[in-house]
C-alpha cells in the first residue's frame, strides 16, 4: 500500500510540474508579445546518424538523435532600460534531446545558460552559468563552430575543460572601437580553499569590415587548487562573399602529465545561393611529448526551405595513429583492446560518419 501511495504521489507531482512549466511558458509567450524587451526562442534539430567502426570488430551503428546544424534548445531573454545608459538583462536557456524529450546538460533545466546582468557605457557584467571566453573565441574562428557536428566537435569536447559553460561565474565585457575584451572568473565555492575548482578566462576580439580576429586564454584548477589545464587559441575569418574563410589554432597543455595538443583548423562556408550553404573543414591535432596525430575532415550541405526550416546532409572522416590512443582527454575514443600489461593489441584507426537531418527554429 505504501509503495502504491508513493507511486501515485510521485506521478501526481510530476504532472503538476509539467502543468506549471507549460503554464509558465504560455504566460511568457503572451507577455513577450506585449513587451518588446522579452523574447521566447528555440530550435529543434534531429537527424539520422551513421557511424562506421563502432567496436573492435568494425561494426557500424545507425542512430536517431540530436542533429548537426545546432543543439536543440529553447530559451527566454529579456532586458530593461533603467535610464542614464544603464540596462539590466537576463537569459535562461535549456537544452534537450528532440527524439526522447529528455533534458540535456546532465538533466539541468537551464543547463545551457542562466545568467543576469547589468550593462552601461563602462561595459557589461553578468553573473550565473554562461559560455566561457575560450568557447566563444573558438566558435568564431572554426568553420563548424556554429553547428553541432559529431567528429569536428572533438576540439571542444577534448580541450574545452570538460564544459564550455561555467556555473557560478562572473563575466565582464567591454567594447572599445573595433575591439572587445572579456574577463571571466568561475568560482569553485569551497570553504578553506578559494583556488579549488576555480577557473579563469580572458579573450580579445577584433571585427572590422570583412575581417575578424579572436584570441583567448583559460586555466582550470582541480579540487586541490592546482592548475591542471591551460588552453589558448588564436584565429580569424575573412568574408569574401559569398565565401567566408576560417583559420584557427588551439593549444592545450595538461598539468597532469607532459601531454600537449596543438590543433590547426581551417575551412570555409560557401553561400552558393540564398537557400543553399556548403561548409567544409579540416582539423589536424598534433599531440606532443606523448606523440600522436588525429586528422578530421567534414563537409555539409544545407538547404533552407525558409528562414526557419532547413534540411541538410553532413559527412565526416577521422583517422588517428596508435600514439593518439594515449590522449587522456579524448572523449571521442576509438575502439581498442589491451593485453594484461595494458599494451594495445589492436585498435580502430578511422571512423566515417554521415548525418541526414531537419532543423526548425522559432
Amino acid at each position: 500500500m505504501t509503495t502504491l501511495y508513493q507511486a501515485i504521489i510521485e506521478n501526481v507531482s510530476k504532472q503538476v510540474r509539467y502543468v506549471l512549466l507549460f503554464a509558465l511558458l504560455l504566460t511568457l509567450s503572451v507577455t513577450a508579445e506585449a513587451q518588446s524587451n522579452l523574447s521566447f526562442y528555440g530550435q529543434l534539430d534531429a537527424g539520422l546518424r551513421y557511424r562506421s567502426n563502432q567496436n573492435i570488430e568494425g561494426d557500424s551503428l545507425t542512430t536517431i538523435g540530436q542533429g548537426t546544424m545546432g543543439s536543440s534548445r529553447w530559451g527566454i531573454t529579456g532586458n530593461e532600460n533603467l535610464g542614464d545608459g544603464l540596462a539590466s538583462s537576463f537569459k535562461l536557456e535549456s537544452g534537450f534531446n528532440p527524439t526522447t524529450g529528455t533534458l540535456g546538460q546532465g538533466g539541468t533545466l537551464f543547463g545551457r545558460q542562466a545568467w543576469i546582468g547589468l550593462s552601461s557605457e563602462y561595459g557589461s557584467l553578468t553573473i550565473g552559468r554562461q559560455n566561457n571566453p575560450l568557447y566563444n573565441s573558438e566558435v568564431a574562428v572554426e568553420p563548424f563552430g556554429a553547428y553541432n557536428v559529431d567528429q569536428p566537435s572533438f576540439i571542444y569536447d577534448n580541450y574545452g575543460g570538460g564544459d564550455n559553460r561555467w556555473s557560478n561565474s562572473v563575466n565582464y565585457a567591454k567594447r572599445v572601437g573595433d575591439f572587445t575584451g572579456v574577463l571571466m572568473l568561475g568560482f569553485g565555492q569551497q570553504a578553506g580553499n578559494a583556488k579549488a575548482d576555480r577557473n579563469f578566462g580572458a579573450s580579445l576580439a577584433y571585427a572590422a569590415g570583412a575581417f575578424t580576429a579572436n584570441t583567448a586564454y583559460q586555466q582550470l584548477r582541480d579540487s586541490d587548487g592546482v592548475i591542471d589545464e591551460r588552453i589558448w587559441n588564436i584565429g580569424g575569418t575573412v568574408n569574401l562573399r559569398p565565401v567566408k574563410l576560417f583559420l584557427g589554432y588551439l593549444n592545450h597543455r595538461s598539468g597532469l602529465n607532459d601531454q600537449t595538443n596543438a590543433v590547426i583548423d581551417t575551412g570555409f562556408i560557401y553561400s552558393m545561393t540564398p537557400n543553399v550553404d556548403w561548409v567544409a573543414a579540416y582539423y589536424h591535432d598534433q599531440q606532443r611529448n606523448l606523440s600522436g596525430v588525429r586528422n578530421t575532415v567534414s563537409l555539409m550541405s544545407a538547404y533552407k526551405f525558409s528562414k526557419f526550416t532547413s534540411v541538410y546532409i553532413q559527412a565526416d572522416y577521422s583517422k588517428i595513429d596508435q600514439g593518439y590512443l594515449s590522449n587522456m582527454y579524448d572523449t571521442h575514443e576509438f575502439p581498442r583492446t589491451y593485453d594484461a600489461q595494458g599494451n594495445v593489441l589492436a585498435y580502430i584507426s578511422n571512423v566515417t560518419g554521415v548525418t541526414i537531418g531537419l532543423r526548425h527554429a522559432f
